[in-house]
C-alpha cells in the first residue's frame, strides 16, 4: 500500500499520544530503528530520527516494511495476504499535516472548476482494478457532476474529466477541495478519511474492507470474503465486474447527499 501503509502508522501513533501525551511518538522500522516519511512531514505529535539520536524521549510504534499490523508474516506473491482481523485501520484515524501551498491546490482547483468529485483510476495492483471503461462510463452519466482527476505520469486519462498533475501530497490537497473522492483502495482513499473527505472505495474481491477500510464517511464496495490474492486473479477480475457503474453512481449519489445534508457545500 505505501504511502497509505505509512498514514495508517501516523494513526497508530496518533492514538497512543491521545491516550497518553506525555511524549512523542517514534515509528520504527523491523529492527526498532526510527525512520521517517514524506506523509509525516510537519506532524507534531511524531518524532524524527534525529530527535531520537539526540536522546528525546519517545514512545516507538513498529510499523514499516515487513512488519505492518494488518498482515500476517510471513508472506509471498504466491500465497498472497491474509489479513490480521483483530487490527482496523479505522480505530487509527490519522492527521495529514498539509501546507498552505498544498491547500491552496483544493481551493484553487475549486475556484477554476466549481465544486468537483475527485477520482483516479490507475492503480499498480492487477486485483484492485476497476475496468478503464467503467471510468468513462462514470463520468459520462452524471453531467451534472464535475470531475477532477489527479494524475501522474502513469495516469490512464479520464475523457470528461479535467485533469490536474500532481503528486501524493499536493493530490491530498486536492482532496481538500473535493466534494467527494472515488477510487479503488489505495493509500489516496486513507488520505481521504485522514482529512475527512467522503469517499466511495471500491475494494473489489481482494482486500479485506473490515480491515483496511470502515471509516467514517468511506463507502465500501465489495463482494463476498477476500481472497488477498497477490497476483492476477480471476476472482477479483470477476467481482470488479459485477462492481458495475450503476452500483458506484448509487454510492457517489449517496455521500453526496449526506454531505448537502449536513449543510457542506456540494
Amino acid at each position: 500500500m505505501g504511502w497509505g501503509d505509512e498514514i495508517v502508522a501516523a494513526g497508530q501513533a496518533q492514538r497512543l499520544y491521545d491516550a497518553d501525551p506525555a511524549t512523542r511518538i517514534a515509528i520504527v522500522d523491523q529492527q526498532g530503528f526510527a525512520r521517517w516519511h514524506d506523509i509525516w512531514d510537519h506532524n507534531p505529535i511524531l518524532a524524527r530520527p534525529s530527535d531520537v539520536a539526540r536522546g528525546e524521549v519517545v514512545r516507538k510504534i513498529r510499523n514499516g516494511p515487513n512488519c505492518r499490523p494488518y498482515i500476517v508474516y510471513p508472506f509471498s506473491k504466491e500465497s498472497g495476504w491474509t489479513f490480521d482481523k483483530s487490527f482496523r485501520c479505522a480505530d487509527h484515524m490519522a492527521r495529514i499535516y498539509l501546507t498552505a501551498d498544498e491547500i491552496a491546490r483544493g481551493t484553487l482547483a475549486r475556484a477554476h472548476h466549481g465544486p468537483y468529485v475527485l477520482i483516479e483510476p490507475f492503480t499498480k495492483h492487477d486485483n484492485f482494478r476497476w475496468p478503464m471503461e467503467r471510468w468513462q462510463q462514470l463520468v459520462a452519466a452524471c453531467p451534472d457532476l464535475t470531475f477532477v482527476q489527479h494524475i501522474h505520469a502513469e495516469s490512464p486519462l479520464v475523457l470528461g474529466a479535467f485533469s490536474e498533475a500532481a503528486t501524493f501530497r499536493e493530490a491530498c490537497g486536492l482532496l481538500t477541495g473535493a466534494d467527494a473522492y472515488v477510487r479503488s483502495e489505495s493509500g489516496m482513499c486513507h488520505a481521504a478519511a485522514a482529512l475527512g473527505v467522503p469517499q466511495v472505495t471500491i475494494f473489489g474481491g481482494c482486500m479485506d474492507p473490515e480491515v483496511m477500510g470502515g471509516y467514517p464517511l468511506q463507502t465500501v464496495l465489495a463482494e463476498g470474503p477476500p481472497c488477498g490474492a497477490w497476483l492476477p486473479c480471476n476472482h477479483c477480475e470477476k467481482v470488479m465486474e459485477r462492481l458495475t457503474v450503476g452500483r458506484v453512481i448509487d454510492a457517489l449519489r449517496g455521500v453526496l447527499r449526506v454531505r448537502k445534508r449536513n449543510g457542506q457545500a456540494a
